[in-house]
């Protein structure tokens, strides 16, 4: 009978669901195109997001922990009562991965939530393993309102 031993793995702590919606990450930099004050009706309107990871620098127990979070999930808002999730973060014209099209005319406010996963290093593990964190955290972008207008052509002559 063994007494006394313990696997290393069990005496460093595990970095939580909890423990991760605790960080203040910064939500990512949205877009939309056309940017500006207004978007036409039956055209679409281009999103996307500039994807890019956030890392941390905490302690947990008195154990520094080194922790990268990055985005996994897309849901965008469009303020008519549709939404589109997607693990793409879009891109600018001329790509049309993530866009939408208005079908009336409307003030909207487009707004993203993004759902991030991480991982964590503990400083004191002797193989300096990245660990996989269970579960995800959530950060939300709003744009600006902006009217959705639709043009009508008059014939004259």
């Amino acid at each position: 009978m063994l007494s006394g031993w313990a696997c290393p793995d069990d005496l460093l702590p595990q970095f939580s669901q909890e423990d991760l919606r605790r960080l203040t990450i910064e939500p990512l930099t949205a877009h939309r195109q056309p940017s500006g004050e207004e978007a036409l009706v039956n055209k679409p309107l281009i999103v996307y997001a500039d994807a890019e990871h956030r890392t941390f620098r905490t302690d947990l127990f008195g154990f520094g922990i080194d922790v990268d979070v990055y985005p996994v999930e897309y849901t965008w808002d469009f303020g008519d009562g549709q939404t589109l999730t997607t693990v793409d973060p879009g891109s600018p014209y001329p790509s049309f991965d993530v866009a939408h099209t208005y079908s009336q005319e409307l003030t909207a406010t487009v707004t993203l939530t993004t759902a991030w996963e991480g991982k964590y290093r503990v400083d004191e593990d002797p193989d300096h393993e990245w660990r996989d964190i269970q579960g995800t955290a959530h950060t939300t972008t709003p744009f600006e309102p902006f009217d959705v207008i639709e043009l009508r052509s008059t014939l004259v002559g």
